[in-house]
């Protein structure tokens, strides 16, 4: 089976020739990977591991006055390297929404500065506030090609925006946007109703051009619960999501329909199965036990990810990561429905022993297949 063809099995509930598996993980992590499997690069790493599922693609943005002040591309191993910015300082450096980060002195993370309406706001500063808008995004058939190599290497094209919610953390910071959760519900929908928008043209536009998955990632919980609480989030966030999937899902009824965010879903599982995600990830085991919520959840949605990053595989042996990769196939993905990966980013001082035994194992171990 190629790549495409194990997805679709996974959403269909169907059995593939083997559990589907993505990776997501640091650079450095991939050069040591390099050195280890005598591969020529990262990207060899990537497909001998048999995780090369997704080939990740993004419209092109045009702003004028962003493209006029930026000044430098970020260099590094972390996540905003390679990305055109407005320049601070050597390490702080400003993006398209007038988020402030800066790049630790070890070059290796970004923290967040400051947002554009960290201060005190209501309504009329979001009306005269410089938001990001749908006609800057341009592109598509360059995207189109993109998204048909893909497809001639039988891989799955996709396509991530930010939550609306982080958008909104990012301008106003979550301290702020915590308490206009609970103050200001008014306020927290009209500025959402400013980013929505933006984020939902850019997944129209990779809908367009006939992308295979739809994603939208961002943490709405953390270990134990969702952080605005499910019921703020009910009545805000979930009908904004619902109206991003649905402007999708009526240019192609067949898109796939993704979601992550860390922490414990639990409390929202149903609703994001309702408004139309498929594919929830990552079932963040340290948070959702896996074979319970794939007993409660699992024939409804596709759980991807659900391998432990906060035990089993940065400080466990390779023998766990075996063991674990076998507990997770038989209990969560004998009848389908599962993408198997770690929970998220694999850091860069997991044991590369520990990686190669993990995804081995994901590759071969297919108990339902006769011998």
């Amino acid at each position: 089976m190629t790549q495409r063809e194990r997805l679709a099995a996974a959403v269909a509930h169907r059995l593939p020739d083997r559990t589907p598996t993505s990776i997501f993980a640091r650079p450095e992590l991939l050069r040591t990977l390099a050195e280890r499997m005598k591969a020529s690069s990262p990207d060899e790493v990537i497909r001998r591991l048999g995780a090369d599922l997704y080939l990740d693609v993004q419209p092109t943005i045009r702003s004028p006055d962003f493209e006029r002040r930026a000044d430098g591309v970020l260099g590094g191993d972390h996540s905003y390297a390679g990305q055109k910015m407005i320049f601070h300082d050597e390490r702080t450096f400003e993006d398209l929404w007038g988020v402030v980060r800066r790049v630790g002195k070890d070059g290796r993370y970004v923290g967040w500065v400051s947002g554009p309406l960290t201060g005190a706001a209501g309504i009329r500063d979001l009306e005269e506030h410089p938001f990001p808008r749908p006609e800057w995004i341009v592109g598509e058939a360059e995207l189109a090609r993109a998204i048909a190599g893909a497809r001639r290497q039988g891989r799955v094209s996709r396509c991530f925006v930010e939550n609306p919610y982080k958008v909104a953390w990012y301008l106003r910071g979550m301290e702020n946007l915590l308490a206009d959760y609970a103050a200001d519900p008014e306020f927290v929908e009209a500025l959402l109703d400013r980013i929505v928008p933006f984020s939902t043209e850019l997944l129209l536009c990779a809908v367009r051009a006939g992308v295979d998955v739809v994603a939208i990632e961002g943490d709405i919980a953390m270990q134990d619960r969702i952080i605005a609480g499910p019921e703020r989030w009910r009545a805000i966030d979930k009908p904004r999501l619902a109206a991003m999937i649905s402007a999708c899902r009526k240019l192609n009824p067949d898109v796939y329909v993704f979601f992550h965010s860390d922490g414990n879903l639990t409390d929202v599982m149903d609703d994001l199965i309702e408004i139309g995600f498929q594919i929830i990830d990552s079932i963040q085991p340290e948070c959702m036990d896996p074979a319970r919520t794939k007993e409660r959840f699992g024939a409804r949605c596709t759980l991807h990810g659900c391998g432990s990053l906060q035990r089993v595989l940065p400080f466990g042996t390779p023998e766990d990561c075996r063991a674990e990769v076998r507990m997770l196939v038989d209990r969560c993905g004998c009848d389908g429905g599962l993408v198997l990966r770690p929970s998220n980013m694999i850091g860069f001082d997991v044991p590369p022993d520990n990686v190669i035994a993990w995804y081995e194992t994901t590759m071969e171990y297919t108990p339902w297949v006769r011998r």
